[in-house]
């Protein structure tokens, strides 16, 4: 082929090669960098300008092979003069990131719009805060297992810590990888653009008074926790994971609304610190998504030597909260089934670990005609987001929270890479719910 010749070849045949390059990018195929345009009209070559493209050709031919893939990505991201960008991404979180850098590493011009943080909810209000709380309360457990130390002939007396410094390790940490991120793009060529997005056809999109359109789109604007009806949230009694990462109080006792691994968490770090906490579960046993024997060996490992009870088939139906020294937070506990009040239980704090929701309301999807299905957009395999009739929206992509399929970070960053690659033509088709990729060809 000819990227073998030019890669592996030498001598006449790689001199062959780029021959075949300069005719391509005589027919306007492509350009290769180093050569002069050319057109079927041009005079009949001399002499002296056959000596200038054999000197040409001798110079460009110390690097073959960034060359080609040059003429490649010219070839394959030839953008109407019409747009502004290539690629615009909707959302900067780890999917709306990973998507940034691998287009602009495919030569696409690139925007994205932050939104809120750079870095979205994983590294903001979601895995790298809470593993910064989960490892600074873990060594304060650690130390105050006297039994455990004295086995290892370690004293520790009268173990402190202090709240604030906890909550500012876990936020200082954020703050630093935000700002790598951030200084990633920037040193990739990746346009920042501050402001929340809104379709106004498959091709613009408008922020404030303003307004760019790029041939393809990507909505990456991820999730929000979800709340379900009749819990009233005031952030300080009564709050979702984006407030307890903040640390701002340690309850005496908490509930945690829902068993899953955002509730499993807290529970972790708020009983390294002195907290005693109670799971409501609306499902017949806790910790109803996991694997049966992880949540057996997490039961016996998490819950059962800890300051942890639980009550089950229950649902939180009324949440009404309290004032932190001074009133209690009041949870009304119904029936699953019967739905009928069975109880009401008054705690210090309520944490609402209830699932997430897509972040998508207010980005204008009824300007190209997508019906969202519970909030999410709904994809195709190649990541194309699809209308009511679901069909292709030409130019139109969704990654990661936004379309449902896997909520978690590294799929949304394997999603926006196999989104890039497949609207070069290089049909990338991610298998949800496995490590890798299959590549169609």
């Amino acid at each position: 082929s000819l990227r073998t010749a030019l890669v592996k070849g030498s001598g006449t045949m790689m001199r062959c090669a780029y021959a075949a390059l300069l005719f391509a990018a005589a027919a306007n195929a492509f350009t290769v960098p180093g050569s002069v345009p050319m057109t079927r009209t041009a005079a009949p070559a001399t002499a002296a300008s056959r000596l200038n493209l054999r000197s040409s050709t001798k110079l460009a031919g110390r690097s073959f092979a960034p060359a080609l893939r040059q003429a490649q990505r010219n070839a394959a991201t030839k953008v109407s003069m019409e747009f502004d960008y290539d690629v615009i991404i909707v959302g900067c979180g780890v999917g709306g990131h990973g998507a940034a850098l691998h287009a602009r590493g495919q030569g696409l011009k690139t925007a994205i719009f932050t939104g809120g943080d750079v870095g979205g909810t994983c590294v903001n209000r979601g895995c790298v805060p809470s593993k910064a709380l989960l490892a600074a309360s873990g060594r304060v457990r650690e130390m105050r297992d006297a039994d455990h130390l004295k086995m290892l002939g370690i004293e520790v007396n009268d173990v402190q810590f202090q709240r604030e410094g906890i909550a500012a390790h876990a936020t200082n940490l954020a703050t630093t990888i935000r700002g790598n991120l951030t200084n990633s793009m920037k040193a990739m060529g990746v346009d920042i653009l501050l402001g929340n997005a809104t379709f106004r056809d498959n091709h613009t999109v408008s922020y404030g008074n303003k307004k760019c359109t790029a041939q393809n789109i990507i909505i990456a604007t991820g999730s929000v926790p979800f709340v379900p009806p009749g819990i009233e949230i005031d952030g300080k009694t009564v709050f979702t994971s984006d407030d307890a990462l903040k640390l701002e109080t340690i309850p005496d006792w908490v509930a945690i609304i829902g068993s899953g691994y955002i509730g499993l968490e807290f529970s972790d770090v708020y009983t390294a610190l002195g907290s005693d906490v109670t799971f409501i579960e609306a499902m017949p046993k806790i910790m109803p998504g996991f694997d049966g024997e992880i949540a057996k060996q997490a039961e016996r490992i998490l819950i059962n030597p800890r300051n942890i009870d639980y009550v089950t088939n229950v649902l939180a139906t009324k949440v009404t909260p309290g004032i932190i020294g001074e009133k209690p937070v009041t949870i009304e506990l119904s029936d699953f089934k019967t739905r009928e009040v069975v109880d009401v239980m008054e705690v210090d704090a309520c944490l609402v670990a209830t699932g997430r929701a897509p972040f998508t309301d207010g980005l204008g999807l009824e300007s190209i005609d997508v019906e969202t299905q519970r909030g999410f957009v709904p994809v195709n395999e190649r990541m194309q987001a699809l209308d009511k009739d679901g069909e292709v929206i030409e130019g139109v992509w969704c990654i990661g929270d936004a379309n449902g399929k896997m909520m978690l970070a590294h799929a949304a960053s394997a999603q926006g890479i196999a989104a890039i690659e497949c609207m070069q033509g290089r049909d990338k088709v991610l298998k949800i719910g496995r490590a890798s990729c299959r590549e169609r060809v």
